[in-house]
């Protein structure tokens, strides 16, 4: 099988980016990174085709968008499509197409298994990658070491995780902090924490900050499966931990959520927010605002998270920036009528 430009960088010892710059005769490559490219190309009789120069000098114009997880639609929930539309404005703009990869189930259960987005890179069907909804197990994966370490133009959506690489993050771990903050502000000392399963990572973390900060409050952190089922799990919550064990307050993870915990409790006789308050998520400001009463929030900026991830791509594939970067977006909390002062 002919050579990549992944096997020229990996004999070189150096990253792909620069494979690709020496390829374009950019500048502010060192003569030594050039002669073992350039000793490399040779030892592997490495000749871009059509398709390969392409992909070095970035004429295909795609972009890969990974997500690890597919316990349901990539569209079901707000923070995908947020993510996505912030990403597409920025492509569109700079002339570039996406690619969207989603996860094989499989992959999730075995950790054997490639994550596909290797193959897009071996293959040259991508220039780079933007990777959202890293689960522990993606962040400790040998292919997620590799492109890291060799500098392959990657984003991860995410709080730093390698002194290399780079990220776009909202500090999930110190907003969902602060989403129990504010309901013991007003007056809560039971309260339960929904958490999707992929972020069940950051629990832990949670659990001993609120332990040490509040001892006198009681907190359950129940996982979320995903869309499918969701509305049978809210069920079992609110009658189990509110008519049950008479717990106050719920922390939501997203409106879809949010819009399904009012439903049912509006079908279970539950008076919300005057049994239970309700606490939430929002990645596209306003649509607390659509859900009766409205739901107080936190807002993370998804879709600029999307652009900024976006921008920190091209950018590092044109040599416009450094191989390492970093942006943080902070959120902002809306004030609205679900929560009830006690």
């Amino acid at each position: 099988m002919a050579a990549s430009i992944y096997d020229v960088a990996e004999r070189a010892g150096v990253s792909i980016s620069t494979v690709s710059r020496i390829l374009n005769s950019s500048a502010n490559v060192s003569e030594k990174k050039k002669v073992a490219v350039l000793e490399a190309m040779k030892d592997l009789d490495f000749e871009p085709n059509q398709f390969g120069r392409g992909l070095v000098k970035q004429t295909t114009n795609l972009i890969g968008v990974y997500f690890p997880m597919t316990a349901t639609s990539l569209f079901d929930n707000e923070y995908n499509l947020e993510l996505l539309r912030g990403i597409e404005e920025v492509l569109t703009d700079r002339k570039y197409g996406m690619v969207l990869i989603a996860e094989d189930k499989k992959y999730n259960e075995n950790r054997n298994i490639t994550p596909r987005y290797l193959e897009y890179i071996k293959q040259r069907k991508i220039d780079g990658l933007v990777m959202s909804g890293l689960s522990d197990k993606n962040i400790k994966d040998t292919a997620f070491e590799q492109i890291i370490n060799e500098n392959y133009p990657a984003v991860y959506i995410g709080k730093k995780v390698h002194k290399k690489g780079l990220n776009v993050y909202a500090q999930l771990e110190e907003y969902s902090i602060e989403m129990i903050q504010k309901l013991v502000e007003y007056g809560h000392r039971k309260i339960i924490f929904l958490c999707p399963m992929i972020h069940k990572h950051y629990e832990d973390a949670i659990r001993r900050t609120v332990s040490s900060n509040y001892s006198d409050i009681s907190l359950e952190i129940l996982s979320l499966s995903g869309i499918t089922g969701m509305k049978e799990e809210i069920r079992d919550i609110l009658e189990h931990y509110i008519l049950g064990k008479q717990y106050t307050a719920v922390c939501a993870p997203g409106m879809e959520a949010s819009s399904l915990f009012t439903a049912v409790c509006q079908e279970m006789g539950i008076r919300f927010p005057e049994q239970v308050s309700l606490l939430s998520v929002e990645h596209r400001q306003g649509n607390g605002d659509l859900i009766y009463p409205g739901i107080s929030s936190y807002f993370v900026p998804t879709r600029e998270m999307g652009r900024g991830a976006a921008r920190l791509l091209l950018d590092n594939i044109q040599g416009r920036v450094c191989e390492s970067a970093s942006i943080e977006y902070k959120t902002e909390y809306i004030e609205r009528d679900s929560i009830r002062r006690i």
